[in-house]
């Protein structure tokens, strides 16, 4: 009886021992899967909330680096440099290697721009008279949104503009006009109208009359003098996880938009919160990975947002939401990659990039734009067409160095019932008479501009000309 009883007591013993690694395999193999699951949420988390968090702060990172990149002495070849709180002028009428950092720039202005922190104290803007003279200031935030300082807004004669950060209390000198703004850091973008080289010193003169001061250094009349210099290494963020770093940082200075409460809780479930660090280095591998396919995806959704074609008039894209965008924060991120912009009121710019065939337009064929002569551009200001290479959207070298056409280009010939046609082509037409701009060899972009554009072009009351293609 009692070797009986030894041997069920070893049985029972073998049995226990076997559940209990049993048991043990079962925990290990529930632990390892509880680690895949929590991976799989951590990484697919990261990747499609850090996608949406890329397309809402691709202009914050985007102008973030511009700044550093155009404050800072970065390369000895630096084109661009100017001090924060300074301003940099463009000492020529822009052509094919004077554009700088600018995407698509015209060719009807002289362009001065800056970058400006409010952080501490108001920045005062001073503007000379310009004798109704078109120009403009756009002060653009970190969310690319716009407001102006100009002709069409506060005038042409002399200014003193106080530009005061979202937590700034106290009061600008006498003379001095607010300018709030949103963000603490941003861009100043200035145009002058310039009437060609003749017209290049009055011009530059008003540009070299527009200054700079912060509140502590303003005297009126007395432009202070420039900083020292800053040497500093390039910063390249936009495709790599050092994105969210710089998100990040302006994230915690930025003021929170009550519309945005319930996607800000969702950049905190990545770790992108407010007064809490984010340190790409401390992350899970898997939130690594699911962070870096959002930059690279990110960036590829900008580009493509930025190369798809919206709705056309005639064959003219326009948009009429530029330096406001609301929710739109894919239109947001590829305004911003292709150069920012002026508020609609300001000046629109119609584009095009395929022919009345849907074909790319290109250098070697010849196309025409015929306006009638009751329906040319209703503006307030004026208005140019310039056509740029579609790869860089730079303007190309060409015989005449003619950049743009419009109606303030000398020479131009009018229809004998007024209307105006103008062709466009890379080589020089055989008519000396025709009104020729010059295009580049390969595709190419058209891009209108509208300055003070009249009610009737902001409501469609107003449409474009279709352009059309001779056979040749």
């Amino acid at each position: 009886m009692k070797k009986r009883t030894l041997v069920i007591s070893l049985v029972f013993a073998a049995i226990v021992a076997g559940a209990l690694v049993i048991n043990a395999n079962l925990a290990g193999i529930v632990a390892s899967r509880q680690q895949q699951n929590d991976a799989l949420i951590e990484e697919s988390m990261a990747y499609h909330i850090g996608t949406l968090a890329y397309l809402y702060a691709y202009p914050i990172v985007d102008m973030t680096q511009q700044m550093h990149n155009e404050t800072h002495r970065v390369s000895d070849d630096q084109q661009v440099y100017a001090p924060v709180n300074r301003l940099y002028r463009f000492p020529e009428i822009v052509g094919p290697d004077t554009g700088g950092n600018l995407r698509a720039p015209n060719n009807d202005t002289l362009y001065y721009s800056g970058w400006f922190d409010v952080s501490e104290e108001p920045l005062i803007i001073h503007t000379p008279d310009t004798q109704r003279r078109y120009y403009t200031i756009a002060v653009t935030n970190l969310y690319s949104e716009v407001e102006h300082i100009g002709r069409r807004t506060t005038g042409t004669e002399q200014g003193y503009f106080g530009l005061t950060g979202p937590n700034w209390t106290g009061t600008l000198p006498d003379g001095v006009r607010q300018v709030p703004v949103e963000s603490e850091q941003g861009w100043l973008l200035g145009r002058m109208l310039v009437e060609g080289p003749e017209d290049y010193e009055a011009a530059m003169a008003l540009v070299n009359d527009i200054w700079l001061a912060s509140l502590s250094e303003f005297t009126p009349g007395q432009r202070p003098k420039m900083p020292p210099e800053e040497e500093a290494s390039a910063r390249e963020v936009i495709n790599n996880l050092e994105f969210f770093s710089i998100f990040h940082a302006q994230l915690e200075k930025l003021p929170p938009r009550a519309a945005e409460a319930a996607l800000m809780a969702q950049f905190e479930a990545i770790g992108l919160a407010r007064s809490k660090p984010f340190d790409p280095a401390t992350l899970s591998e898997a939130a690594r990975r699911g962070l870096a396919r959002a930059v690279e995806d990110g960036e590829e959704i900008v580009k493509a947002a930025a190369q798809r074609t919206i709705p056309d008039y005639n064959g003219w894209m326009i948009s009429k939401k530029i330096g406001r965008y609301g929710f739109d924060y894919m239109h947001r991120a590829s305004v911003a990659l292709g150069g920012y912009g002026n508020l609609p009121e300001e000046s629109l710019y119609p584009a095009m990039i395929f022919d009345p065939d849907g074909e790319l337009m290109e250098g070697g064929q010849v196309y025409q734009l015929h306006f009638a002569a009751d329906e040319m551009p209703p503006v307030d200001g004026f208005w140019s067409l310039a056509a740029y290479r579609l790869t860089d959207q730079q303007l190309e070298e060409n015989e005449l160095q003619r950049y743009s056409i419009g109606d303030r280009t000398k020479g131009l010939r009018y229809n004998p019932d007024g209307s105006l046609t103008l062709t466009l082509q890379h080589e020089r037409p055989d008519d000396p008479n025709t009104n020729w701009l010059p295009v580049p060899a390969g595709n190419f972009i058209l891009v209108m501009r509208l300055y003070e554009p009249e009610a009737a072009v902001l409501e469609n009351d107003y449409l474009l000309p279709e352009l059309q293609r001779l056979a040749h």
